[in-house]
């Protein structure tokens, strides 16, 4: 199972998001480098994306394909290296040292001990009502 998938046959809708994201996104950076005083190339450049992205993912967006599953492949490396960075630095900076720290106090929460003279380890436990089972909240 992959953290992150390439959708490599987005539907019209999902195109025209994207076509309206490119819009919103690449012009208002447009917008932002023409108030900050540049009417350069980038700040030309950025405004010439917005206009093509939105029309075409208005009145095309089929058109907008192959730039769309371009992206997520472009995409791809960088989801996959924060999604597996974000999960090693949680195991080892938040869990690792909660049970360390258990470890240490001796708190063992499954209640592990070896017990020679016990016949078993189980623990009784009151049988629930079948009428439970449907109403579980």
């Amino acid at each position: 199972m992959a953290m992150v998938e390439i959708n490599w046959n987005p539907t019209r809708r999902e195109l025209r998001q994207f076509g309206l994201l490119c819009l919103a996104i690449f012009g208002g950076m447009a917008a932002y480098g023409y108030l900050q005083g540049g009417s350069g190339l980038g700040t030309r450049l950025l405004a010439g994306a917005a206009v093509v992205g939105g029309t075409l993912g208005v009145l095309a967006p089929q058109a907008l394909r192959p730039i769309f599953v371009g992206w997520l492949i472009a995409a791809f490396p960088i989801g996959w290296t924060v999604s597996h960075l974000l999960l090693g630095i949680i195991f080892f900076c938040v869990l690792t040292p909660i049970g360390l720290l258990l470890r240490v106090l001796g708190h063992d929460a499954m209640q592990r001990s070896v017990d020679h003279d016990a016949e078993t380890y189980w623990i009784p436990h009151e049988q629930a009502e079948v009428k439970r089972y449907f109403r579980q909240f």
